[in-house]
């Protein structure tokens, strides 16, 4: 179940980036840098760098009752699985929050998110007993 909801995932992070993923790109993009009005995290967050990712947006945050299970952490691409809190939860918590990082929500339905700032792109889904969020960046042009 958690291999088949990252493959999702995966498949998610490579739509609209296919060129960014080829062997033939010279660099992978960095990160974006964190925005002055997304410097503060909620009192009921913890940034992902908090949890061991290196490679997230410096600003981003999850609740900080997070269980992640499964990750991947790339300079192109993170990816966490979440066994708690519920997945409705986490997604009540970044409605709330990405938009104050300085992100906007681009859809919203069915249990997922989808979500951008600058060259990253987001995605959230519940599935389940399980949750998952992925960031990707984009090659800037």
């Amino acid at each position: 179940m958690i291999r088949r909801l990252l493959a999702v995932l995966c498949c998610l992070a490579a739509v609209g980036g296919m060129a960014g993923c080829s062997a033939a790109s010279p660099e992978p993009t960095a990160p974006p840098p964190t925005t002055s009005a997304a410097a503060s995290i909620p009192a009921d967050g913890v940034l992902m760098s908090a949890l061991g990712f290196a490679h997230a947006p410096a600003d981003f945050s999850v609740p900080s009752t997070s269980t992640i299970t499964e990750r991947v952490d790339q300079e192109n691409t993170v990816v966490a699985v979440f066994t708690a809190p519920s997945g409705l939860d986490i997604a009540s918590y970044l409605r709330r929050t990405v938009t104050e990082q300085g992100w906007d929500i681009t859809a919203d339905g069915n249990n997922s998110l989808l979500f951008e700032r600058g060259d990253a792109r987001g995605a959230f889904t519940v599935t389940g007993a399980f949750a998952a969020l992925s960031i990707r960046y984009d090659e800037q042009s």
